[in-house]
């Protein structure tokens, strides 16, 4: 038997009153997802533990088989293995997002932790500047590949969690920055880093066509890394794993998964969903487990962009299920699990704790026609992500 596991993001949400109380789910034209839910097991999953953070380091651990409590690990040491760089022992390992902020009169508002999707070439320019330009500091940047990279520093260790830039979408920066002469550092390489990105060349050019500057660097991410256990020694399984997040990747890695590099993989909704299905596909004619990671839809669901949820929505239908299922029917002998990782909310542009759910097809007869939140009123109810993993790979869904 093989087994797929879809991993996708911002598929559920809350209801929005100028949508006549559907969610963009609810709205979304998705004729495969339907379709499998007349062959298929289903119901709801907590992925995020109620005393932790809701975040995909937190969600995606426990859906690859890993109790978040047991081996959580900070998003930065996750990246810096999947980015295949490693912090020395006195460093401190932090992501280090492009992002763009927006000036008020009292404060800097955090506009869009994704610096307008900002591309592979274009990150590295900047982060070449911050090389360069960045003094007095014991620092290292590391080129993420957009506008995801890392940043290690010799600091004590820091205790307090740094907000991650998507949770801030919106928000005044100031209540957010870290204090104390412990992280003082890290005030002072931004400081830096603003000025530096002012004055590039990149950003004087985006000013000129009236577009968003990409004016700032933001840290989080900061945490220990566990010691995370084979996948195949738990599940006497071979795995691979496709994402275009390195925290995907260095879970992997840690695993001992093989990670499958796809051109054109970038998180967003212009990712290539065809590379993504065909490398599926090929690794499932060798592997037990093929995990496939899909994050189109935080990014949109973060910014409380509804209607480019639904076509997100729809291009996962189309592009991803639609194919994954033909193939499915030609190979026999193999089952697909689609869960959603936790939910990020177009409505409230946060993450929410609320439960997710889980499709299982093919299995028994299903009783709905229509994929929604409805699957969350019905079927069993897994108290964690890894016990429903678990459930998934022994048969018994």
């Amino acid at each position: 038997m093989k087994y797929l596991v879809v991993i996708v993001a911002g598929l559920t949400d809350r209801p929005f009153a100028e949508k006549d109380n559907k969610t963009p789910l609810q709205l979304a034209d998705t004729p495969n997802l339907d379709a499998l839910t007349q062959n298929a097991t289903f119901g709801p999953v907590q992925t995020i533990p109620d005393d932790l953070h809701p975040g995909n380091e937190i969600s995606c651990l426990g859906l690859l088989g890993l109790d978040p409590k047991k081996y959580s690990s900070g998003h930065a040491q996750l990246s810096a293995i999947g980015l295949g760089v490693k912090p020395a022992p006195d460093e401190v390992a932090l992501c280090c997002d492009l992002v763009t902020l927006q000036p008020t009169h009292d404060d800097m508002v955090m506009k869009d932790y994704t610096g307008d999707h900002l591309s592979h070439d274009n990150s590295g320019l900047l982060i070449n500047a911050l090389k360069e330009q960045v003094v007095d500091a014991p620092v290292t940047f590391h080129h993420g590949g957009g506008y995801h990279n890392l940043m290690f520093i010799k600091i004590p260790q820091i205790l307090e969690r740094l907000t991650p830039p998507n949770e801030l979408i919106g928000e005044g920066i100031r209540q957010f920055m870290p204090e104390g002469n412990a992280v003082r550092e890290l005030v002072f390489v931004m400081n830096q880093a603003q000025i530096i990105l002012h004055n590039h060349a990149y950003n004087k050019k985006l000013v000129a066509e009236n577009k968003d500057p990409v004016n700032s660097i933001w840290f989080w991410g900061n945490g220990e890394l566990a010691n995370l256990p084979s996948f195949r020694q738990r599940y006497e399984k071979s795995a691979s794993i496709i994402s275009a997040s390195l925290m995907v990747k260095g879970i992997g890695k840690l695993t001992g998964m093989n990670v499958v590099e796809v051109e054109g993989a970038t998180g967003f909704s212009d990712t290539n969903y065809s590379a993504k299905v065909s490398a599926v596909l090929k690794e499932l004619e060798s592997k037990d487990v093929v995990f496939l990671h899909i994050a189109a839809g935080e990014e949109v669901s973060l910014k409380g962009d509804i209607d480019d949820k639904i076509l997100m929505i729809e291009d996962f239908d189309a592009q991803v299920i639609k194919p994954l299922a033909q193939a499915m029917e030609t190979m026999g002998n193999i089952k697909m699990l689609v869960v959603v990782n936790h939910v990020s909310s177009a409505q409230l542009m946060k993450y929410d704790r609320s439960p997710v759910p889980y499709l299982v097809y093919p299995t028994s007869s299903g009783n709905t026609s229509q994929y929604d939140e409805q699957l969350l009123e019905t079927g069993k109810l897994f108290p964690n992500a890894p016990d429903l993993l678990t459930a998934f790979l022994a048969n018994q869904l």
